[in-house]
């Protein structure tokens, strides 16, 4: 599994590294399986998480591996961001994907900002 537990500011922040995997949806579906499992086993409303999608291609086959697994992961982040590049298709498909979890996680270019944002009092 590539998810792991990172410390950031004196806070522990859940990093689901999904980057790079461009066409390997196999992967990225057996990344988003086990990341539920490793969620299930926290309360729920409590997980700080930051997700790197760059450089993972965001096109059906993807969608559904995120649609089948993010209804089950949600509820068990507190708040939770996305690093992705910042085009007019990738927010379209972001977008679709909020309608099956209920929020989508704010977005950012860069990790750090993304782990600063999460381990400050902003909601």
């Amino acid at each position: 599994m590539r998810s792991q537990w990172i410390e950031h500011k004196g806070k522990k922040i859940l990093f689901i590294d999904v980057a790079n995997l461009t066409h390997n949806y196999d992967a990225l579906r057996a990344e988003l399986e086990s990341l539920v499992v490793l969620l299930q086993k926290q309360p729920r409303n409590s997980v700080l998480a930051v997700a790197d999608l760059r450089g993972t291609h965001l096109n059906n086959n993807a969608l559904l591996a995120l649609m089948g697994n993010a209804p089950m992961a949600a509820p068990y982040f507190r708040k939770s961001a996305l690093v992705i590049e910042s085009n007019h298709a990738r927010r379209i498909i972001l977008d679709t994907l909020g309608q099956f979890v209920g929020h989508l996680p704010k977005r950012f270019e860069n990790i750090e900002e993304a782990k600063d944002w999460l381990v400050s009092d902003a909601a």
